[in-house]
């Protein structure tokens, strides 16, 4: 008789598997568990899969993915987590509540994302479940924030102070992340989806990289949104394809959860890892435009209005630096340049209290690892700025200044090839 050898999974049979066995969401319980016992208890389905739907990825080794083996590092016992923060909105009491966790659990360190989240590194599993309690406290959390689901929505930073926007957006991006975000629906989904929906006329969401973008555009009298969907970098890159589509305001959400249930049925997509994102139904599967919006139309049950010209932005850097008027008479917002988005503990909490000091006490995150303080009487703009400049942050930055971004890098990132934020330094 013949002994035959198991099969072994391969790695998108194995995520497959496990996303089919657990709902992350639903089991947070095991992560208080992991914290009473001791990063010893861990087991690896956790370490390697379900920590990411809340947001939390092992910390790499420093030395990133060559110190490994099968492209990816090797982990420490610490964890680095990202807090989601939809569109970039953020309160001063918020940035306070998180400034403290940085301070306490992450030796002072936090990075602005180009996904307008704040990433924290250095986290023990004993402080996880404090960490998520304490931003569940303030209307915060991780989910989403990694893992094979919606990520953080991101939009304009300036959405309804812009003097020049074609739409304030960002109730809708809100709106889609509550919506999406730790929905059963969709929690399993072939990979990580990113949505980002702004009326900003000079793009700085970036639409055209995300997997599923909504952009302002006007018909006569009337806005609404462009629609583009299979956009991503990474391997392959692929620019977002624009459909003949003009979406209402109240047809958006919907529009929206159609595409991502598109995305999550396509099972095709989950046969491997490296090809498993929207993008990969235009570049490999054949589908078009044209197709693309019968799916959706079908779908939707109803067809949708042809679209209309837009205008490509000409601003190259795409950003909200520096002191500008708002649509609000009397108010300006003042734009700070976070070099490789890496701020203290302290830098926040100094944020925080110079927002409250001199604004309405309201703050952005912005794509490009930036943050804004919004509803700055203009008389205070300039005050702002001199203090902005003493806790190290440039309001009148360089385009250097201003343009450079950096993930994470081989300091905390097991996928990393090279160090990022040190040489942005």
């Amino acid at each position: 008789m013949t002994n035959t050898a198991p099969v072994k999974e391969t790695k998108a049979q194995k995520i497959e598997r496990l996303k089919r066995e657990k709902n992350p969401w639903e089991a947070f319980n095991e992560v208080r568990e992991f914290a009473r016992e001791g990063r010893a208890s861990v087991v690896p389905e956790w370490a390697s899969a379900y920590f990411k739907w809340w947001g939390v990825y092992t910390q790499g080794d420093g030395v990133g993915a060559v110190g490994g083996k099968g492209g990816e590092g090797l982990a420490t016992d610490y964890f680095m987590l990202r807090i989601g923060i939809p569109n970039g909105i953020i309160r001063a009491d918020q940035l306070r509540v998180i400034a403290d966790i940085t301070k306490k659990h992450a030796r002072n360190l936090a990075d602005i994302t180009v996904r307008q989240n704040i990433q924290l590194h250095w986290l023990t599993i004993e402080s996880l479940p404090e960490i998520v309690d304490a931003l569940d406290a303030i209307g915060l959390s991780p989910k989403g924030a990694c893992g094979d689901v919606v990520r953080n929505v991101t939009g304009c930073p300036l959405a309804g102070i812009a003097h020049d926007e074609i739409l304030d957006a960002s109730q809708l991006a809100v709106e889609v992340a509550h919506h999406l975000t730790a929905n059963p629906e969709f929690y399993n989904l072939p990979r990580k989806f990113k949505i980002s929906i702004s009326g900003c006329p000079v793009w700085c969401n970036y639409p055209e990289i995300n997997d599923v973008a909504l952009t302002g555009v006007r018909r006569g009298d009337e806005v609404g949104y462009s629609l583009r969907v299979g956009g991503g970098l990474s391997n392959e890159p692929h620019l977002g394809v624009r459909l003949d589509a003009f979406i209402k305001p109240e047809q958006a959400l919907d529009v929206v959860r159609r595409v991502t249930e598109i995305f999550r049925d396509q099972q095709g997509l989950r046969e491997s890892r490296d090809r498993a994102r929207l993008k990969y139904l235009f570049m490999r599967e054949g589908w078009t435009a044209e197709s693309f919006l019968r799916e959706l139309e079908a779908r939707l049950g109803y067809k949708l209005d042809p679209g209309v010209d837009e205008n490509a932005p000409e601003d190259i850097l795409r950003d909200h630096a520096g002191i500008h008027r708002q649509r609000q008479d009397g108010l300006s917002y003042v734009g700070a340049s976070v070099l490789r988005g890496r701020l203290t503990g302290d830098q926040l909490t100094a944020a925080a209290e110079l927002a409250e000091r001199y604004g309405s006490g309201e703050l952005r995150a912005t794509v490009m690892q930036n943050l804004i303080f919004i509803n700055v009487p203009t008389e205070n703009a300039g005050p702002l700025a001199g203090e902005i400049e003493k806790i190290g942050l440039r309001v009148e930055g360089s385009t250097f200044w201003r343009g450079a971004i950096a993930c994470t890098g081989t300091e905390f990132c097991k996928l990393a090839i090279t160090e990022t934020k040190g040489f942005a330094r």
